[in-house]
């Protein structure tokens, strides 16, 4: 009996399957379809953004606030300048949350000569006490903005169940200072590493707001890539499309036929001067590195990015202080109609449609994650890898490339196949 050779730190089960006669490569999904998109069809609108968010136990916000803003497009529903930045903050927890856990945990370890995150923590006290402290943090802000570490309470239709006191917020300005100097760690550690060059071309893909300051993260109205594309979030299908391939439980995401990629390199390649002090300097001191498209650069680009996000709380957080918080709910009336959500998620742009009828219950629902955006480029650049830098290179060479490769996509199976 063959069993599946499945590849290591990274979340799901996906297998590398590696033809080195012809020097091709192939990635199979063999995670369970889960089936939340069939799941919340019947269900009302309230109860959506509950049951989403149980897609993934790492982005679990990520869901939540992509499956509100299809709600409250659906509904037309325009939040208040207090929620909306209650929503920045939480989903910059989020991302830091994800980018930490990945960095540490699961990319970087290989190039520290350690296998995970348990040797980092003896081998490297001083990394994995920056780890544990980003962690503990982005952590509190979760809870104390959503209620909870994981699978967020307090957001909801409209703005906030619950809102932070002025003590708290107070309290995560102090903490978010404080916190800086293991973000600048970070970058300081992913800048350190020589990382495989691979140069292989692909379009880069990130979701806007209508703020043309803002870098991609939240309140996402309009699809943007490096090669022209600008179209607002409702034409995604469009853009996209989703490929079925016979070895994998997963669906493949293509945009013209071709791969492209989603996530922290993507949205740098795209509006890098939009990133806020001091991920912008960060980001400029490295700047000729991401000249080159090389994928394996994402774990860089996270680094920046805890940077970047951890800014955006500070930031969010003195406006809250400033001009106090609002939980007063927009109001809004249920109707029949169909909404498009989509937020700047760790991996990249999560993607949601809601339909309803009349009572607010939902007839129709579509789920793109950055995950199924990013699979074949994966798969494209790990075949690129068999027939450039490791071609005349020996078949455990070429796994622990493409595997370091696959775990610099910080893939997330489980969400592929939701």
């Amino acid at each position: 009996m063959n069993l599946p050779n499945y590849i290591a730190k990274i979340e799901g089960h996906g297998e590398l399957n590696l033809d080195m006669a012809n020097n091709t490569a192939r990635l199979s999904v063999h995670e369970g379809e889960r089936l939340f998109e069939g799941m919340i069809v019947g269900r009302r609108y309230d109860e959506t953004y509950w049951i989403t968010p149980r897609i993934c136990g790492v982005c679990p916000i990520a869901h939540n606030l992509s499956c509100l803003a299809a709600v409250e497009n659906a509904f037309g529903v325009t939040l208040s300048p207090a929620a909306r930045s209650l929503r920045r903050i939480l989903l910059a927890a989020q991302n830091i949350q994800s980018h930490v856990l990945h960095l540490y945990f699961l990319a970087l370890p290989e190039y520290l000569g350690a296998d995970g995150g348990i040797e980092i923590a003896g081998k490297h006290p001083v990394h994995f006490k920056a780890a544990i402290a980003l962690r503990e943090f982005s952590d509190t802000v979760a809870r104390v903005v959503g209620g909870r570490a994981v699978h967020p309470i307090t957001p909801t239709v409209g703005g906030f169940h619950k809102t932070p006191s002025h003590d708290q917020l107070r309290e995560l300005l102090q903490a978010a200072q404080a916190t800086r100097p293991h973000a600048e760690h970070s970058f300081h550690l992913a800048e350190g590493i020589e990382f495989p060059s691979l140069a292989h071309q692909t379009e880069y893909f990130a979701t806007f707001s209508d703020d043309p300051h803002e870098y991609p993260h939240e309140g996402s109205s309009r699809i943007v890539s490096t090669k022209g594309v600008n179209e607002p979030i409702d034409k995604y299908t469009a853009v996209i499309k989703e490929i079925v391939k016979d070895y994998s439980t997963a669906k493949f995401g293509e945009h013209d036929g071709r791969g492209f990629m989603v996530g922290a390199l993507a949205r740098m390649k795209l509006v890098p001067e939009r990133l806020l002090s001091p991920a912008r300097a960060m980001y400029e001191r490295v700047h000729e590195r991401f000249a080159a498209p090389n994928p394996y650069l994402n774990n860089l680009a996270q680094a920046i990015e805890i940077n970047h996000f951890l800014a955006v709380i500070e930031k969010e957080v003195a406006s809250l202080l400033e001009n106090g918080t609002d939980d007063t709910l927009t109001p809004f009336t249920v109707r029949a109609g169909t909404g498009v959500g989509a937020v700047e998620a760790p991996r990249g742009t999560l993607y949601y449609e809601l339909s309803f009828d009349e009572n607010g219950i939902v007839t129709h629902s579509n789920i793109i994650t950055p995950t199924v955006q990013n699979l074949t480029n994966i798969e494209d650049d790990a075949n690129a890898i068999m027939q450039t830098i490791a071609k005349n290179s020996s078949e455990e060479e070429k796994r622990n490339l493409i595997e370091a490769l696959i775990r610099a996509y910080d893939p997330c199976l489980s969400c592929s196949t939701h």
